[in-house]
């Protein structure tokens, strides 16, 4: 089962190898990427970065969906990380996903971004797509490590 959704610009990093993997305590780890599920020196690098005992894919979004709705995928606690909304979007309208956590994403290069979170900018379009997760997802928040208190994303989407 997917315990997080996690929307994480720098995918699987310290913070997720030291901290949510063992908060989570997750067996595996799902990278959903189209782009970087092309790249087999990206997905080399993520596979090396991965927490020691944990199993790690990297799979387009088509490919992540197919994994994540197989049976056997509901008896392992899973963290899924995408880098940017429209796929968070897109694996939350396709999986039964309770919890997204929209936590680092900064780096998006674009005019009229506005910060939401110590975490998280947007642009116009990211607010769209933020306002689509909220829409369908079931519990929204932020939080970049998990000693830290949750935000309410999805609150502070509405109230845009």
């Amino acid at each position: 089962m997917i315990v997080q959704l996690r929307l994480d610009e720098r995918l699987i990093h310290g913070q997720i190898t030291t901290a949510w993997s063992r908060f989570l305590d997750v067996g595996a780890i799902v990278v959903a990427s189209d782009k970087l599920s092309k790249d087999q020196l990206a997905t080399q690098v993520l596979l090396m970065s991965a927490p020691a005992g944990k199993k790690v894919a990297v799979k387009s979004i088509e490919d992540a969906i197919k994994l994540l709705s197989d049976p056997r995928s509901e008896k392992m606690r899973i963290l899924t990380i995408v880098d940017n909304t429209a796929d968070a979007v897109a694996l939350v309208e396709a999986l039964p996903i309770k919890e997204i956590n929209v936590a680092n994403y900064v780096k998006k290069k674009s005019p009229n971004k506005v910060s939401l979170t110590r975490g998280c900018n947007a642009d116009p379009e990211d607010l769209e797509w933020f306002k689509k997760l909220v829409e369908k997802g079931e519990h929204v928040f932020s939080q970049l490590i998990p000693s830290q208190p949750m935000t309410d994303f999805a609150k502070i989407v509405r109230e845009l």
